[in-house]
């Protein structure tokens, strides 16, 4: 009897552990979220106002140097496209485009006309 609960209740874990796994299997592109702040593995948190499908508006991005130092990106509009430059079909990844991107810094202010970064999950 106690080596079936122990089995059953293994089972249930590792079941409970796979559903987890497979919810943060989907594309990376699906993470970017209007209204909430999304941490990316590159370091990167992002926030947008509002998406819809691969249209983005009130984008804000955080960097953290090694530093310390915070670098805060800012657009009105942006798109997304899955994948990164080298890859279109990477899962774990996607470009983000920003339309005429603000970029502020304690050292630093920079206006760009177009400017993409590639996130990684």
């Amino acid at each position: 009897m106690k080596n079936t609960l122990t089995i059953i209740l293994s089972g249930l874990l590792l079941c409970g552990c796979s559903q987890k796994q497979a919810s943060s299997a989907g594309p990376a592109i699906d993470l970017v979220q209007a209204g909430k702040d999304i941490s990316w593995r590159d370091g990167y948190v992002i926030h947008v106002t509002k998406r819809d499908g691969t249209s983005l508006e009130g984008i804000r991005i955080i960097t953290t140097a090694a530093d310390g130092q915070k670098t805060t990106t800012t657009a009105d509009t942006g798109t997304l496209t899955p994948g990164s430059v080298e890859n279109a079909a990477d899962d774990s990844a996607v470009r983000i485009t920003l339309h005429n991107a603000k970029s502020v810094s304690a050292k630093s202010q920079t206006t760009m006309p177009e400017l993409m970064l590639v996130l990684h999950k």
